[in-house]
């Protein structure tokens, strides 16, 4: 895997572009209005083996929103991995190209030229927050025990209360291109990401099918933040 990496690189052409994009989210609770975002960094490069093309490169991590002392996190991941609505084509948030720019083409209202390059360049020219409709978030999870990887538990986005406790409801939630940093500290909020780099949640190696899999069994650390044996942060 290492060799073909590196060939890949080898074989890269000069042109790239990126663009960074800001998900933020902002929830009434008891406590107040609770708010947080991260932004993520997608890189798209020209490509001569296998064959000519343009692959795609992601840097960055997970929102994570803290509600209240003793209280269960909000996290929104890099990936949506369950729940795809039907009547949505476009839908990304992978983690090669995280949201994809089909939808952050369709927040802001213009239409791609079909030269993906080139539009990678426009859509790093945008700029402002754009509301984000529920059917479009990346999944959301939260955990029974921050730092118990298997006590992560699907969040419905329709509703918080379910998973999150009364009175905790949306008050935000907004998409956008941006020039920010890209954000980094998740690895503070759950430091069991180091450890389990190349694993799913429950610990093991391999994600599996039928009667052992698990939610969190599901999931890997490269969902909350990617590349995710990144020691440099």
């Amino acid at each position: 895997m290492m060799g073909l990496l590196a060939l890949l690189v080898a074989n890269c052409d000069s042109k790239a572009e990126s663009y960074r994009y800001k998900l933020s989210l902002a929830v009434d609770t008891p406590a107040g209005v609770k708010r947080a975002s991260s932004v993520v960094e997608v890189t798209y490069f020209a490509v001569s083996v296998p064959d000519r093309g343009v692959m795609y490169r992601l840097h960055g991590e997970a929102v994570y929103l803290d509600l209240q002392p003793g209280a269960r996190p909000l996290v929104a991941l890099l990936t949506r991995k369950f729940h795809r609505p039907a009547h949505i084509s476009d839908i990304g948030w992978t983690l090669d190209a995280g949201p994809g720019m089909a939808l952050l083409f369709k927040l802001y209202g213009i239409s791609q030229s079909g030269k993906l390059l080139d539009d990678v360049q426009q859509v790093a020219r945008l700029r402002g927050p754009r509301a984000l409709a529920l059917d479009y978030l990346p999944n959301l999870v939260t955990f029974g025990d921050v730092n118990d990887p298997k006590t992560v538990i699907e969040v419905d986005p329709n509703d918080l209360q379910a998973t999150l406790g009364p009175n905790v409801v949306w008050r935000e939630i907004t998409l956008e291109s941006t020039d920010e940093p890209v954000t980094t500290g998740i690895k503070t909020k759950l430091p069991w990401l180091q450890q389990y780099h190349g694993r799913m949640l429950d610990g093991d190696t391999i994600s599996h099918v039928g009667a052992r899999k698990t939610f969190a069994n599901s999931l890997s650390t490269a969902d909350f933040k990617f590349p995710s044996n990144s020691r440099n942060e």
